[in-house]
């Protein structure tokens, strides 16, 4: 009996020492082994959420063949606006000779510029607007040219001439856009770099601003190579930063400069310490996206509108899609085969006028399309239209500055490529109601992914800077204010 008994025993115990090992070495292995598949689980995610920058890269955009050697002149040049009589006669001579075609009875501006009104303009910029006043005007602020990437840019610096104790001074670079010029910040400038003379003493920032001209616009040379892009001026402009000696800085844009600024923010994020915009490029196009378009209309609030994005954004056909369409054929022209056009109106100061000045009147009020004078003097004066008007004759940029839409959209023709690339940055929005398109703030978060002001402004269009330079300065000071405190 012993002998059947004690091996059984035998092999009961061994069977639970066994067992007890095996426990141990799961109490030791499933942690680890958890440990193991978590570490890999959190890796995996934080790989899937790594910040994604565009390549900065490098350009070349002189004459010819980049230089093998020798390094650029990366000196600071001061620069001064000139104008000479023989200027000024061969604009007259050209004004003198302007060809009137007479109007349609009753289309205001539905057809474009209104000739009568236009022949308004050509007498007051013949006889009564003072170019060598402006250009004093234009370099009350000073200018500077520097040379990046084989051409020449310009820009205009301006530092506060009184810093109150305790205020930190921030840099900040904003970039304009098409038909606009640096010129259009010389209202906004005073206000940024001496806030507390101007009523807006909240806080305690003021600001030092930088105003490049894009290559291609104005002062800034255009380049000689094809394909240059938003990202290439993006590029640019760091550079220009750095050269300046700034190693971190806000930027702030709209049109053009709103596409600019956003890649600079998403090309070197840890330079850029705040992103403001007036206008967003948004293209986004899905099932998704329409079925939100049109549950919208209905239930603004289940698909993360406001009352204010809907009052905005619908009818969605006829503020879409409709006067979308009315107000872009030039950017068909522009994004296909701009030189053809442009060529007319570099020959012509009063088509180049009639060219640039509709824009300033529906982009800042579409009703102003009813107007027989576009509204546009209820908004600026003929001599502030006609300088912006005048930098683009005395540099013969048109046809360069239109090319920049053939550059962009042959190879982005939604201008929604670098949206997948998020912009991380903290950003501030400020949405006017009078902009071409709007954008509901829960569309912008598609890319910029740390709002932290969207404001709904009370008036303006889409010269901000230009129409509303007070409301703009005063969100853009809170915006900093905001970010400073982060």
């Amino acid at each position: 009996m012993w002998r059947d008994i004690l091996p059984n025993a035998w092999e009961s115990i061994l069977s639970r020492i066994r067992a007890f090992e095996y426990s141990q070495k799961n109490a030791v292995l499933v942690p680890v082994a958890a440990l193991g598949v978590g570490g890999v689980l959190l890796c995996w995610l934080r790989s899937g959420h790594k910040m994604k920058t565009i390549d900065m890269g490098d350009g070349w955009w002189g004459s010819g063949e980049r230089p093998l050697k020798g390094k650029e002149d990366t000196s600071i040049r001061p620069f001064k606006i000139e104008t000479s009589d023989k200027e000024i006669e061969d604009l007259h001579q050209r004004l003198d000779r302007f060809r009137f075609t007479p109007h349609v009875e009753g289309a205001a501006f539905h057809y474009g510029f209104n000739s009568t009104y236009l022949r308004k303009v050509v007498a007051y910029w013949r006889n009564q607007f003072d170019w060598r006043k402006q250009v004093e005007v234009l370099n009350k602020y000073p200018h500077f040219h520097t040379t990046i990437e084989g051409i020449d840019i310009h820009f205009i610096h301006v530092k506060p001439s009184y810093v109150p104790h305790g205020r930190a001074v921030r840099p900040l670079l904003m970039v304009h856009g098409w038909p606009g010029s640096f010129y259009e910040f010389y209202k906004i400038i005073p206000l940024l770099t001496a806030p507390a003379k101007h009523g807006l003493n909240e806080g305690d920032v003021v600001f030092e601003v930088i105003c490049p001209s894009i290559p291609g616009y104005g002062f800034s040379e255009a380049p000689h190579q094809r394909e240059f892009d938003s990202i290439a001026t993006a590029r640019i402009f760091h550079k220009l930063m750095n050269r300046l000696g700034f190693k971190e800085y806000y930027i702030q844009g709209g049109d053009w400069g709103s596409r600019i600024t956003t890649n600079m923010a998403q090309m070197l994020p840890q330079s850029v310490k705040g992103l403001h915009l007036n206008l967003v490029f948004i293209a986004r196009q899905s099932l998704g996206r329409l079925i939100c378009i049109m549950l919208g209309a209905y239930v603004p609030w289940l698909v993360g509108f406001s009352r204010e994005d809907a009052r905005r954004f619908y009818p969605f056909m006829q503020k879409n899609v409709y006067d979308v369409l009315r107000e872009s054929g030039y950017m068909h022209i522009q994004a296909t085969k701009p030189d053809t056009a442009g060529c007319g109106l570099n020959d012509s100061p009063v088509g180049l006028a009639a060219y640039i000045l509709e824009k300033f009147s529906t982009w800042t009020d579409k009703s102003f399309l009813y107007h027989d004078d576009g509204g546009l003097e209820s908004k600026y004066s003929l001599d502030e239209l006609l300088t912006n008007v005048m930098i683009y004759w005395v540099t013969s940029t048109i046809v360069s500055s239109m090319r920049y839409y053939k550059e962009n959209f042959s190879k982005d023709p939604d201008l929604s490529a670098h949206n997948r690339v998020g912009v991380y940055v903290p950003t501030g929005i400020a949405a006017f109601p009078q902009e071409i398109v709007h954008v509901p703030r829960a569309w912008t978060k598609d890319v910029y992914k740390n709002i932290i002001t969207y404001t709904y402004m009370p008036r303006g269009g889409h010269f901000a800077a230009f129409e509303e330079p007070k409301l703009l300065a005063q969100d853009i000071i809170q915006f900093v204010q905001k970010v400073e405190q982060l």
